[in-house]
């Protein structure tokens, strides 16, 4: 979600080579799906609210059914069911936790490329409603938690589906957060090791990118947090330099 499709199209091809292909829908409005060495890694389009931000989409194979099992959970829809031709049905909720997520009842053509460079590697809920958040979603995707860190002061949580990890949950410090302070996901993408974190930053700041936290080692890999030249934050990792210790949740997670 960008206040300028254009000036965020340039940079994200700078940055990790993506091509575009645009759809145009009288209600939903343009799409632009960026696609990474011919398949569909992100979608890129104008903010209503003139803030830029990254939104995860996570699939729901009945769209509805899910924002109703939400709606029981305290989610509440704020963008109402629409089609995206090439792509499928989607939808965004609230939820208890103040976050806001979407969910995506894809095409059966639909293919989305992740865990390469280039594409969605992690994400990470970023909330001070960290004990909502973790009941929200685990009884409404069927999320087992598993905690990390110091409760209260860098409590990471990663969530589990049939034993596999799928996203995390960073708590805030409450000492830091202040009224402009919201609940948001933090998306990685892959980074080429060939090419490096670092390196790639440097590439970033070139395309009038901006450094919100420099690159760091975690057991996730080599990560650097950014802002794109429309304010979107989002973060990169090299996963082929994951180290033994540390935690993506050494983040700092508050808005500038």
């Amino acid at each position: 979600m960008t206040t300028d499709v254009g000036v965020a199209c340039e940079f994200y091809s700078g940055l990790f080579g993506w091509d575009y292909e645009s759809h145009d829908d009288p209600r939903a409005g343009l799409h632009v799906i960026a696609f990474h060495e011919g398949f569909p890694v992100a979608s890129i389009r104008e903010s209503g609210d003139g803030r830029s931000r990254w939104r995860l989409f996570l699939a729901a194979e009945d769209s509805a059914a899910t924002a109703a099992e939400a709606g029981k959970l305290g989610g509440q829809i704020v963008v109402p069911r629409s089609r995206v031709s090439g792509l499928g049905v989607k939808l965004v909720l609230s939820t208890p936790a103040d976050d806001e997520f979407g969910l995506l009842e894809p095409d059966e053509a639909w293919q989305f490329d992740v865990g390469l460079p280039g594409t969605l590697v992690w994400a990470e809920l970023v909330t001070i409603k960290a004990q909502t958040a973790d009941h929200f979603y685990g009884e409404l995707f069927g999320y087992s938690a598993e905690q990390f860190g110091t409760e209260h002061r860098t409590g990471y949580a990663v969530w589990y589906l049939d034993g596999e990890s799928v996203l995390a949950r960073v708590s805030m410090i409450r000492e830091h957060i202040t009224t402009g302070t919201r609940p948001h996901w933090l998306v990685y993408l892959g980074v080429d090791e060939s090419v490096g974190t670092d390196e790639l930053v440097h590439t970033a700041i070139a395309l009038d990118g901006r450094v919100r936290v420099d690159p760091y080692d975690s057991s996730l890999g080599r990560v650097a947090v950014l802002r794109d030249p429309t304010g979107a934050r989002f973060a990169v990792v090299d996963p082929s330099q994951a180290a033994e210790y540390g935690s993506a949740g050494n983040d700092d997670p508050y808005d500038d």
